[in-house]
């Protein structure tokens, strides 16, 4: 069926390597709730289980507990370091979601840029039937980006404090 998606960005003060680093097999794995906190209306992570292998490699898979109790399973299909990172939700416990979403995915792009880099999230979420649809487009492009924007500032902030600042020449 139809996909919804949306996108969100940051310029980020930090060097792309380090900053990799320390989202992908660092935050994404181990500290999932400390950036998807509750948001505009969505349910934030109160933590991740059964998780199968590391989380910069396509394959390794996880259970995420949201705030509201629902869960999802999340899935890497590609860690390009310190380029690219990408990953499927499936199996979602809140019947709502299940009724009207087949598969969500999301994409992190970083590139180099100014003093620091530039990093892009896009989520999209790939609808069951019409009525998906019909639901998706304001969840998706009003709520859910507001809830990206939130953990992405979150993000921003904690990795110019965490990574560091880029050195000056």
């Amino acid at each position: 069926m139809a996909e919804v998606a949306t996108t969100v960005t940051s310029s980020i003060a930090a060097l792309r390597k380090p900053f990799y680093t320390w989202l992908v097999p660092g935050v994404f794995y181990s500290e999932l709730e400390t950036v998807l906190r509750d948001a505009a209306f969505m349910p934030g992570v109160t933590k991740t289980t059964d998780t199968t292998g590391p989380w910069d490699k396509a394959g390794s898979t996880r259970i995420v507990h949201l705030t509201d109790g629902n869960t999802v399973r999340e899935t890497v299909t590609t860690a390009t370091a310190p380029d690219y990172f990408a990953y499927r939700l499936t199996e979602f416990s809140n019947p709502l979601i299940r009724g009207l979403v087949k598969e969500a995915r999301g994409q992190w792009w970083f590139a180099d840029s100014g003093s620091g880099l530039q990093a892009k999230w896009t989520y999209t979420a790939e609808s069951k039937n019409v009525l998906g649809v019909l639901v998706l487009l304001p969840v998706i492009k009003i709520l859910w980006n507001r809830y990206m924007k939130a953990a992405m500032n979150v993000t921003k902030a904690r990795a110019e404090a965490e990574v560091g600042a880029v050195p000056r020449s």
